[in-house]
């Protein structure tokens, strides 16, 4: 990390679920479970892929992350919620909305 950059290890992870927002669900739930097991914090994601199967959704990504350190000033997040959450793909502007509220 002492190269200024960001994203310094990789985890391979891949989800399937049944749904869009499901699968939101579980990409963040899959992000926090890192961040408390590995005690690192998310800085991007890299090679990711969405696939539509034919009974749901499949994600696959490389999460880049870097190592907490005692100066990273961090929330407790406790998981994700459906309340609120939203996954829809916009024809008119060829793009992703998503929303999601995150349990602090």
């Amino acid at each position: 990390m002492g190269n200024g950059e960001t994203g310094t290890s990789r985890h391979s992870i891949e989800i399937e679920s049944e749904g869009l927002e499901p699968l939101l669900f579980d990409l963040l739930d899959e992000l926090i479970f890192l961040q408390d097991t590995e005690n690192v914090v998310v800085s991007h994601a890299r090679n990711l892929e969405l696939e539509e199967l034919e009974n749901g959704w499949k994600l696959s990504a490389d999460i880049m992350t870097d190592r907490i350190t005692p100066e990273t000033n961090l929330m407790d997040i406790k998981g994700p919620t459906y309340s609120e959450m939203k996954v829809d793909y916009s024809n008119d502007e060829s793009a992703w909305v998503i929303q999601a509220v995150i349990d602090i």
